[in-house]
């Protein structure tokens, strides 16, 4: 429920194992039933969540999943270097919902060799990172959800993205330039014939402490994409010619008390275990001695070259725009957060990229961007080890409309086809429960999730077997009143 993020590690050996292991029984929607998809209550399926609860991360709580790291940080033979590296895999055990047959996922999470040269002066240095596998950790933007450069921009399925970063740092402002590639397939313009080929992303940022408390960062970032391939006949001489993406992102940020701590996601952030970062609890919840507030606010710009979609000799360029303003409010034990998201259509398709793949929208099409804002409050009671939480957020969805229709964008790759007659209509999702702490590592959670979405439609063919309309999705299918119980544990 909250962006206040954890400091990773607690193992003082360089063996490190991040562990969250959860059981929950949970149904998505007590309303519906098999007739629409939905199973009933089960320890299997998992989730299970708003669609604004997981703006700083990756997965939800009720995932198990593990991270194990082999650190190693060492003085160097020369006075004043060092090296730090890691090896770092993220394992995620999983249940089939249609089989219930267990599985495991196991992927490169950012392992790394870093090269420090410290400079005169505290936290003062110059390091080169090299990311071995995966480079997803290495990204422009701010806020999770918004960040971009990573494996995804690549249109194609890259098997490895690795990188390298070279950053300046001091307690006061820091600067770096890097890159990344991914090989995929490659279509020779002259020959026409397809061949392997490195793809490449640079990426450059820098921050600055204006004051103790005032925060301000900047990026940029260019991406070969892919090659333009969707075109009438591979005579044409735009046939194979590149997507080049090229990226913007700044953010300000303002804390109201030097004796807090400007976050960001932990998602962003190598893993690394040493006594900087050893804490004695993975239970955490925010709190402050008196009042305390974060403020911030992000932009970030991203713009390709694509095919035109009324000149199929020529390309334009679309620009897409995202942005967020947050707030995080702490009073002793209690916090709040308030949230406001934008999203254009062209941002959120990105990395496909376009609505249709290497193609740009026609700017005569009606589409609406997506607007979302969320609010939160917990409140913790140590004494009790108890803590009650609500949320509520209210998204106007990214849509588009078409001669077939109008459409609702939720991701870059989930959409629905709203009923005819009826107009995009606002989602509104809700969310209240509670957390007890039984012990540092484990809590038990227990929580009602409720979500309206009108935009669900089902497809009712004709009488005649040809063709057929959109119709209204059933209430108990619109109207989603979901829970979970879990046992979650962290070590």
């Amino acid at each position: 429920m909250n962006p206040i993020i954890l400091l990773l590690g607690q193992a003082q050996a360089s063996d490190f194992l991040d562990i969250w292991v959860t059981t929950a029984f949970e149904d998505t929607n007590i309303f519906a039933g098999p007739e629409l998809y939905s199973p009933s209550a089960n320890f299997v399926q998992r989730g299970n969540n708003t669609f604004f609860e997981n703006y700083e991360r990756r997965v939800t709580d009720d995932i198990s999943r593990g991270n194990l790291v082999l650190y190693n940080y060492s003085d160097g033979f020369h006075p004043g270097w060092a090296t730090e590296s890691a090896f770092v895999l993220r394992y995620t055990p999983f249940l089939n919902p249609d089989m219930t047959q267990p599985g495991t996922n196991i992927r490169d999470d950012g392992s790394y060799v870093k090269i420090i040269r410290k400079l005169p002066g505290e936290n003062h240095e110059i390091s080169l990172t090299g990311y071995a596998v995966d480079s997803g950790r290495f990204r422009l933007g701010y806020s999770y959800d918004l960040t971009w450069g990573a494996r995804g921009m690549f249109s194609f399925d890259p098997g490895a993205v690795p990188g390298v970063r070279l950053q300046w740092k001091n307690d006061k402002a820091y600067a770096f330039l890097g890159a990344k590639s991914a090989v995929g397939d490659y279509i020779t313009p002259d020959t026409r014939e397809p061949r392997n080929e490195a793809y490449y992303g640079f990426l450059g940022g820098a921050g600055i402490k204006i004051t103790e408390n005032l925060k301000v960062e900047g990026g940029v970032g260019m991406f070969q994409q892919d090659q333009i391939k969707n075109v009438q006949s591979t005579d044409n001489e735009l046939y194979g010619s590149m997507i080049n993406a090229l990226g913007y992102t700044g953010q300000i940020s303002y804390k109201t008390s030097d004796k807090l701590t400007f976050r960001g996601s932990e998602e962003l952030f190598l893993y690394k275990n040493n006594p900087d970062s050893l804490r004695d609890t993975y239970i955490y919840h925010p709190s402050f001695d008196g009042f305390g507030a974060f403020l911030m606010a992000e932009i970030n710009v991203l713009q390709h070259n694509l095919l035109s979609p009324t000149d199929p000799l020529s390309t334009v360029i679309e620009t897409g725009i995202s942005g967020d303003a947050q707030a995080v409010i702490i009073n002793n034990n209690t916090s709040i957060n308030i949230d406001l998201v934008y999203k254009d259509l062209p941002y959120i398709l990105f990395n496909v990229p376009g609505l249709t793949s290497g193609v740009a929208m026609n700017p005569a099409m009606a589409t609406t961007p997506q607007i979302y804002g969320r609010l939160s409050f917990s409140h913790h009671i140590p004494k009790l080890h108890f803590t009650p939480y609500i949320g509520g957020g209210l998204l106007q969805p990214a849509t588009y409309q078409t001669e077939g229709g109008t459409f609702v964008q939720y991701t870059a790759f989930d959409k629905e086809q709203v009923a005819e007659g009826y107009e995009p209509s606002p989602i509104m999702s809700a969310v209240g429960g509670i957390e007890i702490d039984m012990s540092k590592s484990t809590v038990v959670v227990g929580e009602l999730l409720y979500t309206v979405d009108n935009n669900l439609s089902d497809f009712v063919q004709a009488e005649d077997g040809i063709g057929g309309t959109r119709v209204l999705a059933p209430a108990n299918e619109r109207q989603a009143l979901g829970f979970n119980l879990m046992m979650r544990s962290r070590f």
